[in-house]
């Protein structure tokens, strides 16, 4: 099983519970162990959820907010309504930045402690948890016209965007194998939450006698999301017999829960087949020690809401998103993220996949790059040698090298361009997500995956 859920005590709120099953479910179909620790106290705090996996540990405050928020570093943070009413978020109590700090001292203070309880000596004298990752999660998601400003100590993210986030980043100098990883939760006594594991598993209880107790393997049942629900929250009215699945789905899809789990199954299902898509990579430079792989969570062009949209073309997709990459002292690029690391562990050069655009029939892949170094130009050649693109249905699509502007985008130490790829067809039809990848420069192999279902330019 790629995901174990464990607790201290079960999460008090219905929201709590289902972001977390909704989270594993997303996580499920991934390769590696995932540990998710949820609502236990260490040090005297009770800390909302944990996720480890062999390269990194992830610290989180939990919050669900049905509005915009708007909030920093110090001072309260508020949620703001449909009806423009803001009310403050954790009235009486730390806001969710502070919250997270506080979580994060507490629990590398523990882990650091008792190291040598779970790593062998060696190990124990090179793994350090102060790298811990500190996380804001908002969910279902942030809201377009959310502001919040933190600084490199803690991050943001939508709980649509969390899947993305935990496979790309990692805690630098934490390696652990499954027997290490399992032992923190047991330190810290939680125990396996028995009904969500059983769910993973794909064990679900029955619908057709509400009054029988055991639970049976699922065949015919619905998504999982749906019956963690009915196993998770208080005990209902007995559904109508006469209910069938596309009522259910119906009556998912009208609730966040839903919502979010069509994001992570979407998400999951994309990031399988370019996984499974990958070429090798070639070229002279140094590899990254890990391939970074960005999920953009924006809406697709032609979709119904203005998430991911440019200029109000509803055939560009406008996602922003960057990969961040450093060069160690070995020469070796290492993938350390664009926010949230330690001013020690900044970027050198930052790859940004600006837009993809779809109309008149061409695509066309705007790019940006910032480069940090001191006294090193960067180059990013916008070329079919350089830039592969391909769909998840396994068209491929080959850049034409004439009409890239620049061929070559040449950065500057210190400085930051923009340039633009283009194919010179339009996307297959049917074909729901484009896989973009750069080969070798500037540092590696590198994957974007961007949403193209629905592009009123594409055919």
């Amino acid at each position: 099983m790629a995901v174990q859920v464990w607790i201290g005590e079960k999460p008090e709120h219905s929201n709590e519970r289902r972001a977390i099953v909704a989270l594993a479910n997303g996580l499920e179909r991934l390769d590696g162990l995932y540990l998710l620790l949820a609502n236990f106290s260490v040090g005297g705090r009770n800390i909302d959820l944990v996720i480890i996996k062999q390269d990194a540990i992830f610290i989180i405050e939990l919050k669900h907010c049905d509005g915009r928020i708007f909030g920093d570093v110090n001072g309260p943070w508020y949620v703001e309504g449909s009806n423009g009413e803001r009310k403050r978020l954790n009235p009486g109590r730390k806001n969710p930045y502070n919250q997270v700090i506080s979580y994060y001292y507490s629990l590398i203070n523990f882990l650091n402690d008792r190291r040598e309880q779970f790593l062998s000596p060696q190990k124990a004298t090179s793994v350090d948890f102060r790298t811990c990752r500190r996380v804001v999660v908002i969910a279902p998601l942030i809201q377009e016209g959310s502001e919040i400003q933190t600084d490199w100590k803690v991050e943001v993210k939508g709980l649509d965007e969390l899947p993305a986030y935990l496979v790309t980043e990692r805690s630098s100098e934490i390696d652990l194998d499954e027997a290490e990883m399992l032992a923190i939760p047991q330190l810290l006594h939680c125990t396996r939450w028995t009904e969500i594991n059983a769910l993973l598993a794909g064990v679900l209880p029955t619908y057709d006698r509400p009054d029988q107790q055991a639970i049976q393997p699922a065949t015919i049942e619905p998504d999982p999301a749906t019956a963690a629900a009915d196993v998770l929250d208080e005990p209902a009215a007995e559904p109508p017999a006469t209910i069938g699945m596309r009522d259910r789905a119906t009556r998912l899809l009208t609730t966040w829960t839903g919502r979010t789990m069509l994001v992570l199954v979407a998400m999951v299902l994309a990031l399988s087949a370019a996984l499974a898509a990958r070429s090798s990579a070639g070229g002279a430079l140094p590899a990254a020690d890990q391939p970074a792989l960005v999920v953009s969570t924006s809406l697709p062009a032609g979709g119904v809401e203005p998430g991911g949209f440019s200029n109000g073309q509803s055939c560009v997709w406008s996602g922003f998103q960057p990969v961040g990459r450093r060069l160690s002292s070995t020469g070796q690029w290492e993938n350390v993220g664009v926010d949230g690391g330690a001013p020690g562990l900044a970027p050198d050069v930052i790859v940004t996949l600006d837009e993809v655009g779809f109309c008149a029939g061409q695509i066309t892949i705007t790019w940006s790059m910032r480069n940090n170094l001191a006294d090193e130009s960067i180059e990013l050649p916008l070329t079919s040698q350089n830039i592969t693109v391909r769909d998840a249905l396994g068209n491929t699509y080959t850049i034409a090298d004439t009409l890239s502007e620049p061929a070559v985008l040449v950065v500057a130490p210190r400085s930051k361009a923009s340039g633009r790829a283009v194919i010179d067809r339009a996307v297959y039809p049917n074909a729901s997500t484009l896989v973009i990848q750069l080969r070798t420069l500037p540092f590696g192999e590198t994957t974007w995956l961007v949403p193209i279902a629905g592009q009123s330019g594409s055919g």
